[in-house]
């Protein structure tokens, strides 16, 4: 079903409700009186019942007198003061509130350049620490292989010398035999013996 419209009539009605009984006759106020109607229509409405009413009553409505002019250009220039004074301290007090956020941007901007500037430090330091630990890491490596290196030579070393102290002891043994050789031979190589050169025991030297 299509939705019906406002007519003039009523706005003008609604319009004429609302100054009689004292009211401020806007878009709203007249839409509400008639319960309806688009804002576009109403204020288009509103607007020929103002023209309206503005012409039939221009010839009615006196000459301001001269004193009720000259109390309202000062309650003008009163309002006006006060409102440019309004202006000023509003202006006042963005220019220190502008003041305040231009001093807390300044220290924020050394706070960031100091955080940065110590953040610097700290990565040049993590960077040396880093650096050190490799070389105390390489430094151990190096140590412990060359620390396995002289194990293997200390066991290799302890071979021979079992070896070596092996063979002492068959050389020793193969020298005792030697000298009881050579004892032998020389008792028996000795002239004049009763026995007509028998073979004497001999015991072989320490």
């Amino acid at each position: 079903m299509a939705r019906q419209g406002i007519s003039e009539q009523q706005v003008i009605e609604a319009a004429e409700q609302l100054a009689q009984s004292g009211q401020a006759v806007t878009v709203a106020a007249v839409r509400e009186v008639i319960g309806s109607g688009s804002f576009s229509t109403i204020n288009l409405y509103l607007a020929k019942w103002k023209e309206s009413g503005d012409k039939g009553k221009a010839a009615d409505v006196p000459d301001m007198p001269e004193a009720v002019g000259r109390a309202m250009r000062h309650l003008w220039g009163a309002a006006w003061n006060e409102a440019q004074n309004g202006i000023k301290a509003e202006r006042e007090g963005l220019e220190a509130a502008r003041r305040e956020m231009e001093r807390e941007r300044r220290d924020m901007a050394q706070e960031i350049a100091r955080l940065e500037a110590e953040n610097s430090a700290q990565g040049d330091e993590l960077a040396k620490l880093k650096e050190q630990l490799a070389a105390e890491t390489a430094a151990k490596a190096k140590a412990k292989t060359e620390l396995n290196m002289l194990r293997i030579e200390n066991a290799r070393l302890d071979e021979r010398a079992k070896a070596a102290e092996s063979r002492g002891d068959e050389l020793r043994q193969e020298l005792g035999q030697l000298n009881a050789r050579l004892q032998e031979l020389a008792a028996q190589a000795k002239p004049g013996k009763p026995d007509g050169g028998k073979k004497l025991k001999s015991t072989p030297e320490s």
